[in-house]
């Protein structure tokens, strides 16, 4: 069932048209594009019932709707020719009811693409169906979720709690590494019982648990440049070339829980750590001589050949952990990792020592 999620054309878009303040005020950036379909006053447009005007709005930003066709469509279609029309095919029913209950002011773009990729989807269709009335805002929240756990028995714990819902859906994609993509259904129908808040976090904290004791995987064989650190001696060096800590690390390269690689590219030289924990191994800093940051370029090769092998990027398991398990005890939880920004922030480096 595909959305079609085309912008209309540039230079269309460029010529003003005439829009009065009440239009203005309702429709926010669809404005223009509802006001050359329906010139000011825009009285046709406004006499339209909220869930067609919610609609015009979509396809009035689609290129593959001409507007007199949108305009039809809003004024004389029927509501299954329109959902049609939305989902560019077949379309699940109930939308045009779900519209109608969005309120008279017109929703951003992305927050309509929300709405329809949720609408499509079983679990949080009938969600929506049961809301007597319907928000960007909770739908922002339940779609921050992963589809598996978008379910009522999940969501009454959660609540407009947006810090711990990333805590959850942050759970669930390490239990799926732990546990592997099989069990995910029965993960999500155990979260889904759970009769409390701190009951589901600690649901959530005992499926990321390891599986296996004392299983300690053998250092990821990276592909030159990167040339491994493997004895004492050359942890040495490199501690002394790139003036850093690396020997206060001596313990955890001996048990195996981490691994030091000089990478040469032609932006180098950088000093790579990776660490293992219950989720494999996990790319933990990445640093120029000094412990100065790498620009971008150099860091982006060493990210995409470390994914390539197999390690992941992110926080690491020791935070995760922590967090779920102060909220299973519903005392205050740590401090949740910085609002990610960009792509260097959702690598998580510098938590090395975890």
């Amino acid at each position: 069932m595909g959305i079609p999620m085309t912008l209309p054309d540039t230079a269309v878009l460029a010529r003003a048209v005439p829009v009065t303040p009440l239009l203005a005020f309702l429709a926010g950036g669809h404005a223009g594009a509802i006001a050359r379909i329906w010139p000011a006053p825009h009285e046709d447009f406004l006499a339209l019932p909220a869930a067609r005007r919610h609609a015009a709005a979509i396809l009035a930003g689609r290129a593959d709707h001409a507007p007199a066709q949108v305009q039809w469509l809003a004024a004389r279609a029927r509501d299954g020719d329109i959902a049609a029309s939305l989902y560019g095919g077949e379309a699940p029913g109930g939308l045009m009811k779900a519209l109608a209950r969005m309120g008279e002011v017109l929703w951003a773009a992305d927050e309509y693409a929300r709405l329809l990729r949720l609408f499509g989807e079983e679990e949080a269709r009938l969600l929506i169906r049961h809301m007597k009335a319907l928000d960007a805002g909770t739908l922002a929240r339940i779609y921050a979720l992963p589809a598996p756990l978008r379910l009522p028995g999940v969501l009454t714990h959660l609540g407009a709690d947006e810090l711990a819902i990333a805590d959850l859906a942050a759970a669930w994609a390490f239990a799926l590494r732990v546990r592997g993509e099989a069990a995910g259904p029965a993960i999500a129908q155990r979260f889904g019982r759970a009769t409390s808040r701190a009951g589901l976090f600690e649901m959530a904290r005992q499926e990321i648990q390891p599986q296996d004791f004392g299983a300690v995987r053998p250092p990821p064989e990276l592909p030159a440049p990167f040339h491994p650190v493997r004895r004492y001696d050359t942890l040495s060096k490199t501690a002394h070339d790139f003036r850093n800590c690396l020997r206060d690390f001596v313990a955890d390269l001996a048990s195996g829980r981490m691994a030091v690689y000089v990478w040469r590219g032609e932006s180098g030289p950088a000093a790579v750590a990776l660490r293992q924990d219950p989720g494999g191994w996990r790319l933990a800093e990445a640093r120029a001589r000094d412990n100065i940051e790498l620009a971008d370029a150099p860091l982006l090769e060493i990210v995409a050949a470390v994914k390539a092998a197999g390690i992941r990027t992110g926080e690491s398991w020791g935070w995760l952990n922590r967090r779920l398990e102060d909220r299973a005890l519903e005392g205050p939880p740590l401090p949740a990792p910085p609002v990610v920004q960009d792509w260097r922030a959702a690598l998580g480096l510098g938590n090395i020592w975890d």
